[in-house]
């Protein structure tokens, strides 16, 4: 009777043991592979910016709608900032200086909501904020530091 209910226990702890073992496997290859997706689209941000950094400098409008067509297929096409940030790479009356530093801003704040997300995402589950990582627009960002 003893050597069974020694037995069961050994069998039951052995078996939330695997568990959470398993879980955490899991969990640590997923945020490695999403962590090193996500640091491959931030740096896909990073060259798309210079890129419209010169054709902005040469008024390079062909060049700007083939940034503008990658960004489409790179960011959400339901979100008003993304979709913001795409906008500006179409042809309007403000000169390119200014629509540069408007892309290159927007683009920024993207990236520092995405870096933001990330870094609370990787937290242990016990160690994450409840609240949900907020993204800066444009105008809100010029209100308090522009």
């Amino acid at each position: 009777m003893v050597l069974a209910t020694i037995l069961t226990s050994g069998v039951v702890a052995a078996l939330v043991s695997g568990l959470v073992v398993l879980r955490n496997s899991d969990r640590k290859i997923m945020i490695e592979n999403i962590t090193q997706e996500r640091t491959k689209w931030r740096n896909k941000f990073i060259e798309i910016n210079k890129e419209a950094h010169e054709a902005f400098l040469k008024n390079d409008d062909a060049k700007l709608k083939a940034i503008q067509s990658e960004l489409r297929l790179l960011l959400n096409p339901l979100d008003e900032l993304d979709i913001d940030i795409i906008k500006e790479l179409d042809s309007s009356d403000s000169s390119n200086g200014e629509k540069q530093t408007r892309f290159t801003i927007k683009l920024s704040l993207l990236l520092k909501h995405d870096w933001e997300r990330a870094k609370q995402e990787a937290r242990a589950w016990r160690f994450r904020k409840k609240d949900k990582i907020e993204r800066m627009s444009y105008e809100e960002y010029m209100q308090n530091y522009g």
